[in-house]
């Protein structure tokens, strides 16, 4: 008889509804890096919450003090827009161009 303790059981279940967070590079379509994200969940990179850049190539995402809202993010290399600093569920989040980027969908 095999006995399993409820505490093992509530574990099993924390990992099981863990989010499912993937360390992915953002570049633009002309190949620039724009920045290293820790995305949570799955589907298509739509926004990146500021406080979840890890490494920001561009020098417009991570400064101090944090972009205004409407501020532009531009491709260094091909100076096109890849995304609009906004507030998103009341967290600063960069609103990603989706014809800038490469896709990313995980």
């Amino acid at each position: 008889m095999i006995i399993i303790s409820i505490e093992y059981i509530d574990i099993i279940n924390y990992f099981k509804e863990m989010p499912e967070n993937q360390i992915i590079d953002v570049e633009c379509k002309c190949g620039t890096d724009i920045a290293r994200y820790d995305k949570e969940g799955k589907g298509r990179l739509q926004k990146m919450y500021l406080s979840n850049i890890l490494i920001d190539y561009t020098g417009q995402l991570l400064t101090d003090p944090l972009p205004a809202n409407g501020t532009d993010i531009t491709c260094l290399g091909c100076d096109k827009r890849v995304a609009t600093i906004t507030m998103i569920h009341g967290r600063p989040a960069a609103k990603m161009n989706q014809g800038a980027i490469k896709k990313i969908s995980t």
